[in-house]
């Protein structure tokens, strides 16, 4: 996940472990995507499409 962020420009990314199987991203701290609301994994175009630029 880290490699592909960084291919599309991430530059400061934090990989966490979370609670029960939770899965967040976030950009510029601001929340973007949870997977507590969507209770599934983000495809890699939703990742890509919630990085700026």
């Amino acid at each position: 996940m880290r490699d592909s962020l960084q291919k599309q420009g991430a530059t400061d990314i934090e990989l966490r472990p979370g609670k029960s199987g939770q899965f967040d991203i976030t950009v510029d701290g601001a929340l973007r995507y949870t997977r507590t609301k969507t209770g599934r994994f983000p495809t890699d175009a939703e990742v890509e499409d919630l990085l700026p630029g």
